[in-house]
């Protein structure tokens, strides 16, 4: 009786007192009205937004209304394919079957919500319909396949800042805790979301925060540990006027007191609950008043009065179990429904497992002959290496310059024999290996020709020598990009975050380029504080900073400046690599969005395929953060990316 007293106040507490709602319903449906009144009022998506608001306001209020306007947000967000308000008003209608017990499309509803919110990337939409499905979990005591949702949306909220959001995920988390009975986690969850609640002033959120806390002290019997938070509770909710959170909080003081032995004060709050229930009309708060009144006077010993409230309390079950009789065989029958449900979606996504291992063998014996070919033109390039060794100091010079080149070829022939590409990026592959390798190796050839005729003099040999090293020098980094990008194709790339001081990152990328700039008379400038820190993989944002910053320096022109910058975000640092150079045209911009493989030449005809770009992208990603570049032709160019914080 005590553990279904505080999981009702609990349940109250999380959706607000009665006129708050009615307060705020009145503002979204005069807003709504607003905008009806509009022309084309069914194509505005703020609208819609205001549909799928008074739909959530309805929650523990109205069923049916909740089912009205969800169902009339989805089909105007359905025929003006906005999909964010499509998929709010399938979680509010979720929700509306979670209140009904209807499992089965409770479930359906969850599923395709968090399916649409996926596909346009709208990570705090995916988050709120986790926290919907794992409070059904809970609902339903299936606490081991709630916790993962739950975590998972705690993990989306720190990515987008949301900290209510946030602490709604906490406050499940800990629930969880509580009903696997263990306690102490379940505490530490809940002084979190106190916490949280405290520093962003939101006063509702605190007082369901701390009861919280104080039900997790009841349940371990610290009594007098846990009446201030019921006491704390009882007050706010008087003066908001909420009778049925007036009678639950009353409830659990006198048992509070009870459990102290304090039986004058758990008398005084028993009949004050026994009052504000009969004023509300409630069979079972009242039930619950008799009850509690009853194991007062048995504890004080007054048993002609314990057993006149203990037969009040038996007359209101006569009355009530017919009612959850029918409502529990109605849950059980939803349940039914609901576990063949998942049973079908399990089975299906086993077919679609199957069929997608059968085209993942095709595209493997498809690309088989391309390997071999790789391996074959690998072999001729490596005997035409060892073949042209020569005696002259020079040769020597050319011969490491080749090695060199030698074993970065094998190297992509050791990562070839691992890739399982797709058709679209495996023919990009063979696009820039064909166009990008096969001239400095011509010009390599060509050279050692003439050097064996000894047709060139000591001064062209040096000026070819260095157009050589600058091939092998862009050789190298398309090699080292290829080599990342087919790794985490094939095998997936391993993720290890570490603290990392960003401003002594950033120097040391920058002296790599400080001689590349000069020669363009391009200034590098990084303005970042010097105790900025992320959490991050350290080889992965070298990678990043590398090829931003040589992109920039690529399509600048002499006199322009790169500065890169740093900034908090959230839980998260956003960083900026912005240049003054000649900036992006729309269509290729639009291109890199599409992350498809781009083959531009810079302010003085640097080669480049837009591989480093994708690499960036999917490597920020794997950190957990996010890639984005703005830029307008003739503008300049600035790419964005953000990184966790190191807190």
């Amino acid at each position: 009786m005590v553990r279904v007293a505080i999981g009702l106040i609990m349940m109250a507490l999380m959706h607000g007192n009665c006129y708050a709602q009615s307060a705020e319903l009145l503002r979204l449906r005069a807003i709504e009205q607003g905008k009806h009144a509009k022309k084309d009022f069914f194509k505005d998506t703020s609208y819609i937004d205001a549909l799928n608001e008074i739909a959530g306001s309805y929650y523990t209020i109205s069923a049916d209304s909740v089912f009205l306007y969800a169902n009339r947000a989805r089909d105007y967000a359905k025929n003006i394919g906005y999909s964010r308000g499509e998929s709010n008003a399938l979680r509010q209608l979720g929700n509306g079957y979670r209140l009904t017990g209807d499992y089965t499309n409770m479930l359906y509803s969850y599923h395709e919500a968090y399916s649409i919110a996926e596909k346009i990337a709208d990570y705090r939409m995916m988050g709120k319909t986790l926290i919907s499905m794992a409070q059904s979990y809970t609902d339903m005591k299936k606490n081991d396949e709630a916790m993962p949702l739950a975590e998972r949306a705690r993990f989306f909220f720190i990515q987008t800042a949301d900290s209510i959001n946030l602490n709604k995920s906490l406050n499940t988390i800990g629930e969880i805790w509580y009903r696997r009975k263990q306690y102490d986690s379940a505490l530490l969850y809940f002084k979190q979301t106190t916490q949280v609640a405290r520093a962003i002033k939101n006063e509702s959120q605190y007082i369901i925060s701390s009861n919280q806390e104080g039900k997790v002290l009841y349940a371990k019997g610290q009594y007098a540990q846990a009446l201030p938070y019921y006491l704390h509770s009882l007050d706010y909710f008087t003066h908001t006027g909420d009778r049925m959170l007036v009678t639950m909080s009353a409830t659990m003081v006198a048992r509070s007191y009870l459990g102290l032995k304090k039986y004058p004060e758990a008398l005084t709050y028993a009949q004050q609950s026994l009052r504000a229930a009969s004023t509300l009309g409630s069979l079972i708060e009242i039930k619950n008043a008799y009850c509690i009144l009853t194991d007062i006077y048995k504890a004080r010993g007054d048993y002609r009065n314990a057993l006149q409230y203990m037969e009040h309390s038996k007359r209101l079950s006569d009355t009530l179990v017919n009612d959850q009789m029918r409502n529990r065989i109605a849950r059980l029958e939803a349940k039914y429904e609901y576990e063949k449900k998942e049973i079908a979606l399990r089975e299906q996504q086993a077919r679609k497992d199957a069929l997608n291992r059968d085209i993942l063998r095709g595209k493997e014996q498809k690309i088989s002959f391309a390997i071999i070919v790789i391996l074959f033109l690998g072999t001729l390039t490596f005997l035409l290496f060892r073949s042209r060794a020569a005696k002259q100091k020079t040769n020597h010079i050319l011969k490491a310059k080749n090695g060199e080149i030698s074993r970065q070829k094998e190297e992509i022939e050791d990562q070839s024999l691992q890739l399982l590409l797709n058709n679209q990026q495996r023919d990009k592959l063979f696009g820039i290996i064909a166009h990008d390798l096969k001239t400095p190796l011509h010009s390599l050839r060509l050279t050692l020709d003439l050097l064996k005729a000894k047709a060139l003099s000591e001064y062209e040999i040096t000026g070819v020598m260095e157009e050589l090293r600058q091939d092998a020098d862009y050789s190298a980094r398309l090699v080292g990009n290829l080599l990342s990008w087919a790794n985490s194709q094939l095998k997936g790339t391993e993720v290890v975050p570490v603290m990392l001081n960003i401003r002594q990152l950033t120097d040391y990328v920058l002296v790599q380029f400080q001689k590349q700039a000069t020669d363009k008379k391009i200034i590098l400038n990084a303005e970042l504080p010097t105790d900025m820190a992320v959490y991050a993989d350290k080889d992965m944002v070298l990678l990043v900073m590398r090829n931003l910053i040589s992109n920039a320096i690529k399509f600048c022109r002499a006199g322009d400046i790169i500065t890169i910058t740093g900034k908090m975000a959230g839980n998260a640092i956003e960083f900026c690599v912005a240049d003054t150079g000649i900036g992006i045209k729309q269509d290729i911009l639009e291109k890199i969005k599409e992350q498809k493989i781009i083959t531009t030449s810079g302010t003085a005809n640097e080669k480049g395929t837009g591989l480093g770009m994708l690499l960036c992208r999917e490597f920020v990603e794997l950190n957990h953060g996010m890639l984005r570049v703005e830029s307008e032709w003739g503008q300049g160019c600035r790419c964005y990316f953000t990184l966790p914080a190191a807190l």
